[in-house]
């Protein structure tokens, strides 16, 4: 039976090894790269997904890129906005496990890929490629040169195993055939095995791609798998020993010997000068004619014996087949049993959440028939009442208009529009209804709205005068009892002793000078206390002129007496000016901001209680 040398990366070569093994392929696995994870590019795969646009593409290109960003994304929610694509269905697969919609195409490999619908036309696209380093450049010159952006992500990196330890002992006489099933295999297998053997060797390949870089190499015995994955290796494994042993029975039988049947099917005539040698020369034609059908017959033997053995594989591969097929089938019809199942409940469900939303609609006819009905016996009522449905809209709006927003004009202008609906009725009935609109209107046009707007222009120009106004500075007190004139000496020589203590004072005095001051002395300010000061009386206006729009009466008074006794204090108060900024701050003390709304416009309610008697009366048969 022929031996297969299998070269997949670790991990992976040990699985298939055994499921080769398992169909009947005698298969040796040796493990000549590894495949090395990239923490860093790992942890950065999920951000660097997310900041993926809208119909951008993602392409996973081989089964450990597949299973690394599963890893990266565990816990995590995938992006619903990119479509996903895998080189292969062993790709497909362990993205389809891990929960994630993924397409792949029919042909797997780059150019199957690449010929995909969804990845023609791919300009101005964003598109993130899976990969390991320095793997499938094809796959992104192709998609740069169809205008895509394309950005790669290397999940991982393939290293060449020193002492590659294969799943069990072999030599180099026993492999018959090498199955590789990437470029860097390929690579790895002449940098680590002889070169003149691996080109000797027959080997099966995964893509037309890997086979010319094979034969670059000088191998020229090259069939090809449909793809990487167990089954098809296993395929091409049983296609090249059927081939083999085809091959073998051809060789066999062209090597039998075939005598020449003119010297031993026609004896000689007995020659009878020597009677004698006669009989054992007849008897040694005799033997060979024997051993030639013998040998014939040992052939045909081998021959049907071989025919015989590719019919019993070809019954098992029918026998085979017919239970995959059967399998499918079963499986096919026991999902159709559950889709059937699945749709009958859905359709029961929605069957049960479409009864209430059928009553509802069923209630609603009948509430817009009753309404329809409603409207007909309305037919010929008096339009007058639309009209007073207006005015109590419009006295509603007037209430909103100067409760919240303190807008007297548009009050007044709604409810003078109100009592022209009543006017335009002709109703005397409504007279006392208008009475009241009049109240209401004369209330309204008694408040003093221009006060508030006045006082606050009147404190905005205050704020930019303070800059103007002159600050007290230093001033001395008169000091007590230091009059020159009660300084000089008398010419009475009376007075003898009040002139000896006027000198003796004044010889004291150029030495020590005390002086008496009684009154209060206020210090000298500085550049930036003066700015401080100014600023604070502007601050205490700017208070003042925030009470007065939000009608906060008790806060604008004590705002304007704070800035009264700052101005007293630091403020030259002997200064026009000065003078008039405190009588302008005393006038806005005395005056009162608030304004007196009416508790309640005095037509609302009978205008209210009148239109509801009417449409009462209207939905009765009543003609009120």
């Amino acid at each position: 039976m022929a031996k297969f040398l299998l070269l997949r990366p670790e991990g992976k070569c040990q699985a298939s090894s055994k499921a080769l093994n398992d169909a009947g392929v005698a298969t040796v696995g040796l493990p000549l790269i590894d495949i090395a994870p990239d923490r860093a590019q790992i942890s950065a795969f999920a951000e660097c997904l997310s900041t993926l646009a809208a119909q951008s593409k993602v392409l996973f290109v081989s089964t450990s890129a597949a299973e690394l960003a599963l890893q990266a994304m565990q816990g995590k929610a995938w992006p619903q906005h990119v479509s996903y694509f895998a080189v292969g269905q062993s790709t497909a697969a362990k993205l389809l496990a891990g929960g994630l919609q993924v397409q792949f195409p029919e042909q797997e490999d780059s150019e199957g890929l690449l010929a995909l619908a969804e990845l023609k036309v791919v300009n101005s696209l964003q598109v993130l490629l899976v990969k390991g380093q320095g793997g499938r450049e094809l796959i992104a010159d192709t998609l740069t040169e169809r205008g895509a952006e394309v950005q790669s992500v290397a999940l991982y990196q393939r290293v060449q195993v020193k002492d590659p330890v294969p799943t069990q002992a072999w030599q180099k006489h026993e492999i018959q055939c090498i199955m590789a099933t990437s470029g860097e295999l390929l690579e790895a297998a002449f940098a680590q095995l002889e070169p003149d053997w691996l080109r000797a060797v027959p080997w099966i390949l995964v893509s037309p791609r890997l086979q010319d870089k094979a034969r670059d190499k000088g191998i020229r015995q090259v069939s090809l798998s449909r793809n990487a994955s167990d089954e098809a290796l296993i395929q091409a494994a049983r296609q090249f020993m059927e081939q083999h042993a085809m091959a073998d029975a051809q060789q066999k039988s062209t090597e039998v010997p075939v005598k020449p049947t003119s010297s031993p099917s026609v004896p000689k005539a007995p020659d009878k000068k020597t009677p004698a040698n006669s009989r054992p020369a007849t008897a040694a034609l005799w033997l060979m004619t024997l051993l030639n059908l013998l040998l014939v017959l040992v052939v045909a033997a081998g021959g049907y014996w071989l025919w015989q053995q590719q019919q019993g594989q070809q019954q098992n591969e029918q026998r085979l087949l017919q239970e995959a097929n059967q399998m499918v089938s079963r499986q096919e019809s026991a999902l159709q049993q559950k889709l059937d199942a699945g749709l009958q409940n859905i359709s029961q469900q929605r069957q049960q959440s479409l009864q209430p939303i059928q009553e509802k609609q069923r209630l609603l006819e009948q509430q817009i028939l009753a309404n329809h009905q409603s409207l007909q016996d309305m037919t010929g009522r008096r339009p007058s009442d639309w009209l007073l449905a207006e005015a109590d809209y419009l006295v509603r709006m007037a209430g909103r208009k100067l409760w919240l927003e303190k807008d007297a004009k548009t009050a007044l202008l709604l409810l003078q529009n109100a009592d022209a609906r009543l006017a335009d009725l002709a109703d005397p009935s409504l007279l006392p209804v208008r009475q009241l609109l009049a109240n209401d209107m004369q209330s309204v046009k008694q408040l003093d709205t221009e006060t508030p707007i006045k006082i606050s222009l009147e404190l905005g120009a205050l704020m930019a005068g303070v800059d103007a106004l002159p600050l007290d500075m230093v001033v001395l007190p008169e000091v007590d009892g230091d009059n020159p004139a009660n300084q000089a000496l008398s010419d009475d020589v009376a007075d003898w002793q009040a002139n000896l203590q006027r000198s003796w004072r004044a010889l004291v005095d150029d030495f020590i000078t005390i002086r008496r001051r009684d009154a209060e002395t206020r210090p000298l300010l500085s550049d930036k206390q003066q700015w401080l000061v100014k600023e604070q009386l502007r601050h205490y206006l700017m208070l003042a002129q925030q009470a007065v729009t939000r009608e906060q009466s008790q806060q604008y008074r004590q705002a304007i007496e704070q800035a009264q006794t700052l101005l007293a204090f630091y403020f030259a108060q002997q200064d026009n000016r000065v003078a008039a900024f405190a009588q302008a701050l005393q006038q806005l003390h005395q005056t009162d901001i608030e304004l007196a709304l009416p508790e309640r416009l005095q037509a609302a309610k009978p205008l209210e209680q009148m239109l509801e008697d009417r449409v009462a009366g209207a939905f009765s048969g009543k003609q009120s």
